[in-house]
């Protein structure tokens, strides 16, 4: 049987010398500590600081794990204290996607606005959230603003105060729990049926091919590799994808290589060159010329 995976999430940088921070602080490493001695739970977190050092702190000193969900390429930006440091690819709060999706239940202690877009998709995609009352922050906001999107969350019965990581540990234990003994699967309410274009050109990297080679004309994969840090073989099959969907040519040299090139016969290639162009910098060599 699995561990029960709860994600905690907060304020990243504490001030020792504001009441709030330290409170945060305080509960934070004490949670952590709770969660690790805890034999069934493994505990999700995100950065290197603030909230996420403490909880991780808190869990190696009990002998617990944790994983660290980290947006971006690199996993070297974790939190050295996190058992495992995931690097999602993901940009900036794209993230909190994988992080929340990956949890059972959700802790939130203070916090700025990745708090609450964390908190606000747990709520959205049915999970239950713990809030640490003490720590001021979007959190405390949930329960005391009148901004339409709060109002919407405190009325979910989905979103739980707690005073001490006593209760939050019994209260996020009781969630993540009948979840997992539910084997209840996140409901993806925000998926949208895109065409297949769009589905395409919606991923950064194939994104970022379609844009070398608008700028460079005819780019073999491997010049494509070296020049957007990415994988031979995943460029490859990025290109064969859009080669499917005919967004790109493919000409092979007499020395059996394949160089790729953008399909202007395509109508909707054509406006995607004139939208990138567009929104060049003025220095850069204009395709169309």
């Amino acid at each position: 049987m699995r561990k029960l995976q709860i994600a905690v999430v907060g304020s990243k940088n504490l001030d020792m010398n504001n009441e709030h921070d330290k409170s945060a602080w305080d509960f934070s490493y004490k949670l952590g500590f709770a969660l690790g001695r805890t034999m069934n739970i493994v505990v999700i977190v995100s950065g290197k600081t603030g909230v996420a050092e403490a909880i991780t702190k808190g869990v190696n000193d009990a002998g617990g794990m944790s994983a660290n969900i980290l947006p971006g390429n690199y996993k070297e930006e974790g939190n050295e204290l996190s058992h495992f440091n995931l690097a999602c690819t993901l940009p900036g709060n794209e993230h909190s996607w994988p992080l929340i999706y990956s949890a059972d239940c959700l802790i939130a202690i203070g916090g700025g606005t990745e708090t609450g877009i964390q908190i606000s998709l747990a709520v959205d995609l049915g999970l239950h959230v713990v809030i640490f009352s003490k720590a001021g922050g979007v959190s405390a906001s949930v329960f005391t603003s009148l901004e339409p999107t709060f109002q919407k969350m405190r009325s979910s019965q989905l979103v739980f105060l707690v005073d001490d990581e006593v209760e939050a540990l019994d209260r996020a234990k009781q969630f993540a729990s009948d979840r997992a003994k539910k084997e209840k699967r996140i409901e993806d309410k925000s998926r949208i049926e895109l065409p297949a274009h769009l589905e395409l050109i919606s991923n950064r990297n194939k994104l970022a091919i379609i844009n070398a080679l608008i700028t460079r004309k005819t780019l073999s994969p491997q010049e494509l590799s070296d020049l957007l840090k990415i994988p031979l073989a995943i460029v490859q099959a990025y290109l064969e994808e859009l080669d499917s969907h005919e967004m790109v040519l493919a000409k092979k040299t007499i020395a059996e290589e394949h160089l790729f090139s953008i399909n202007m016969d395509n109508q909707f290639v054509k406006k995607l060159v004139d939208l990138i162009v567009f929104t060049q910098p003025k220095e850069e060599e204009d395709v169309r010329e």
